[in-house]
């Protein structure tokens, strides 16, 4: 930099410092904060808790990755401990399951039932219960491609 700076050359940016390079094949783990139906969900390095191999239906999917099911609201279908693979942004048909990230952070593994002009209604399994979203309230919705 100080070279750089001398020769009058703009001064390079500084190396990014904490990114994680995930080797070919493989994508992010994450976890969720705290272990309640209304964790928080930050896809972010301090919720990295390792890598895992891509899920084949991944394989054309834009940055990819996976998440460690915490909680039983999802029980039989999901379990504790068990790892989803998500194609973020991506909106499944009904019937099928996301993962919901709410503007306030908070991070939901559920059915999709229906997607209205002004709401989403999701299913838990457990206890077996709709849960409703307005679309206001949601940052994104990825979809489950798979599990293991």
């Amino acid at each position: 930099r100080k070279l750089r700076e001398w020769l009058g050359l703009d001064a390079a940016p500084p190396p990014q410092t904490g990114s994680v390079a995930l080797l070919p094949g493989l994508v992010p783990l994450y976890g969720w904060v705290g272990a309640a139906s209304e964790d928080r969900l930050t896809i972010a390095e301090q919720n990295l808790l390792g890598a895992v191999p891509v899920h084949p239906t991944q394989a054309n999917v834009r940055e990819p990755f996976a998440l460690q099911v915490q909680d039983e609201s999802m029980m039989p279908r999901y379990e504790p401990g068990e790892i989803v693979y998500l194609a973020p942004n991506r909106w499944p048909p009904r019937g099928k399951y996301v993962v919901l990230e709410t503007t306030d952070g908070h991070g939901y593994l559920k059915q999709l039932l229906r997607r209205d002009a002004d709401c989403v209604i999701l299913h838990q399994l457990n206890p077996d219960e709709d849960l409703v979203f307005e679309n206001a309230r949601i940052r994104a919705v990825h979809a489950v491609v798979g599990s293991g």
